[in-house]
């Protein structure tokens, strides 16, 4: 199997559809969020400098990915054709991942009985899809020698709103809103790039939901903007820019990651943009009113506050309040 494309972002950042971009090319094996599933032993945020503390358990990790058989990793849809898997093959991949999620409302954790694993196919890149693991990036691509890497940013407005509408929705798993628990927060002001900014703990307390939220978008961000700074080997990219232009930025993350261009991949392009559904987990919806909802969403006071943080950072520079700004950067830097 070829280099390894890594896919990080951060939660609600776009990572799910980019992710069935890259799975749409017949040469990929995709892997979505399995750091989710078997969770790395290393921080959240680590220190690149450690990386080589860390290579071993993340080559072991990237090795056991084609072996995995959890529905959440191996049966995110849709389910596209691939060259190292017949047609037959194809509809029995998708009749057990159908079996394992209706078998997982009695037994969790169901394993589908099949899927691939593209053994013996040299030209095969594999994709692991990541919102566990962004804080992690610097270490991961310091590790991985052979690994290139996507790193997916969203405006921080889109973030934010995105996350609250969840939450109101009950969409995620926590027992307590996001915005309302701390933890990461504190966790990401005890890293070197948190404590450039001095924020106290009488602060967070006064944070509105928006404002803590924000706040952990700068904070996350700048840490793998400082770990892959000058790194040839990562791409940052604005999800913006892939609604904006889907064909255009689906090629150059192809270019910049060793695919070629298929006709599969713009057929799913198509059908993945055009579509009205709202689902919130959907891949299938109109990329350029997902990108904009937020300015609708948000009172006009909260996008203000999240403009007064981000303008508190050097990633004003990727937005300069117009998500329409700069286009992809190659080792972005704060």
């Amino acid at each position: 199997m070829n280099r390894c494309i890594l896919l990080f972002g951060m939660p609600r950042s776009g990572t799910t559809w980019v992710g069935k971009l890259f799975d749409s090319h017949s040469d990929t094996l995709y892997r979505h969020e399995p750091d989710s599933v078997r969770r790395l032993s290393l921080p959240l945020f680590p220190e690149k400098k450690n990386a080589s503390e860390y290579h071993q358990e993340l080559e072991q990790f990237v090795t056991s990915l084609p072996q995995m058989r959890h529905p959440k990793v191996v049966g995110k849809q849709p389910l596209f054709p691939k060259s190292y898997q017949s047609a037959t093959a194809l509809v029995a991949y998708r009749v057990s991942v159908a079996i394992a999620k209706a078998a997982g409302s009695l037994q969790r954790n169901f394993p589908c009985f099949y899927r691939p694993n593209a053994a013996g196919s040299g030209q095969v890149h594999l994709v692991w899809k990541s919102i566990e693991s962004p804080g992690r990036l610097g270490v991961c691509i310091e590790a991985l020698s052979n690994a290139r890497a996507i790193h997916l940013m969203r405006h921080p407005c889109g973030y934010v709103a995105s996350v609250l509408r969840g939450e109101a929705s009950k969409r995620f798993d926590g027992l307590e809103p996001i915005a309302d628990d701390p933890w990461l927060l504190q966790l990401l002001l005890a890293t070197p790039t948190g404590k450039a900014h001095s924020l106290s703990a009488d602060d967070i307390e006064r944070f509105t939901p928006e404002e803590r939220l924000a706040w952990c978008w700068v904070l996350t961000q700048e840490k793998i903007l400082g770990d892959v700074e000058s790194c040839e080997r990562v791409l940052t990219v604005r999800y913006e820019d892939v609604c904006a232009d889907p064909l255009g930025m689906t090629r150059r993350m192809y270019e910049f990651t060793g695919l070629d261009w298929q006709s599969q991949t713009e057929t799913f392009i198509g059908a993945s943009t055009r579509a009205t559904n709202t689902d919130y987990y959907s891949v299938f919806k109109d990329s350029q009113a997902s990108a904009e909802r937020w300015r609708s969403e948000l009172a006009p006071d909260a996008i203000e506050r999240i403009l007064r943080i981000l303008h508190a950072s050097s990633l004003h520079r990727f937005y300069n309040d117009d998500p329409r700004a700069p286009t992809a950067i190659s080792g972005g830097a704060v």
